[in-house]
Order: C-alpha cells, then sequence, then structure tokens
C-alpha cells in the first residue's frame, strides 16, 4: 500500500518520467553512434584508396 501511494504521488511520477528520458536519451545516442561511425570509416577508406591531394 505504500509503494501505491508513494507512486500516486506527482513528485514520483516526475521523477520517473525523467528516468524515461534518460534511457530514451541513451538509446537514441548509441543508435545515432552506430549509424554515424560506419559512415566516417568509409569516407576514410576512399580517402586512401583515392586521395585529392597528391602534393
Amino acid at each position: 500500500m505504500l509503494l501505491k501511494n508513494l507512486l500516486a504521488e506527482e513528485r514520483a511520477q516526475s521523477d520517473w518520467n525523467s528516468v524515461y528520458l534518460l534511457i530514451v536519451f541513451a538509446i537514441a545516442a548509441i543508435l545515432i553512434i552506430a549509424l554515424i561511425k560506419p559512415m566516417f570509416k568509409q569516407s576514410q577508406d576512399i580517402v586512401k584508396r583515392d586521395p585529392i591531394l597528391n602534393n
């Protein structure tokens, strides 16, 4: 019963909203890094293979 009362409070709900928001941001950051890192690796491979400047 005590837990039910605690979770019913507005302050406790806002704390949980913060936790959920942090989890969403962490997942988004991981996905962005997972998508962007291979693009940079691919561009480095292209530059090594076909350098623009040969000076």
